[in-house]
């Protein structure tokens, strides 16, 4: 890089990090920023792959729109920390900087609550991820913060009208409990 630009104070310690980033190093900038020149921008990385490339253009297109209501921006953190397995009120108080209240209290405001977001969240999800037969259904419940595998049994059949290995033979029903839209009967 040609210069490095963080946001925070500077440490007590700043050599490491010039001989880190081996450039200049801006501190209390009102952005993060990495200076690189045009030039080296468009060389090509011998090692580079093509689905890492496409994965990081998409988290590229994800900041440059960020969501603006309080709605968008829960949804979009108890998706990211519903795939890393630790998302509860506190924890997404915590990435935006507030406290549990103040997110109950924009919710409500918005006509929903933590408790819907995460539902739809954790419906989305695991849809996806019990479609792989060869992950256990503990470790599903787990990420997706259920206090046993039986909890979430019982969470999916209220949730979807059918059992998960209903679900994972490919029964879809045609009408959903819960009101979320399923595919057509397998």
């Amino acid at each position: 890089p040609l210069e490095v630009h963080l946001h925070y104070p500077p440490p007590h310690d700043r050599k490491r990090y010039r001989d880190f980033f081996g450039c200049r190093v801006t501190f209390n900038a009102d952005d993060d920023a990495i200076l690189l020149s045009a030039h080296d921008m468009e060389r090509r990385i011998p090692s580079a792959h093509p689905l890492i490339a496409s994965y990081l253009r998409k988290r590229i297109e994800a900041i440059e729109t960020r969501p603006a209501s309080w709605e968008e921006k829960v949804d979009e953190v108890v998706r990211i920390l519903l795939a890393s397995g630790d998302c509860t009120v506190e924890r997404v108080a915590e990435h935006l900087a507030c406290t549990r209240r103040t997110i109950h209290r924009h919710l409500a405001a918005s006509g929903t609550s933590f408790s819907a977001i995460l539902d739809a969240q954790r419906a989305d999800l695991v849809t996806q991820l019990i479609d792989d037969p060869g992950r256990p259904l503990a470790d599903i419940a787990t990420q997706l913060g259920f206090s046993a595998q039986s909890a979430m049994a019982r969470w999916f059949r209220g949730r979807f009208g059918c059992t998960i290995t209903a679900w994972r033979k490919g029964v879809r029903p045609l009408a959903n409990p819960a009101g979320v839209p399923s595919a057509s009967a397998a």
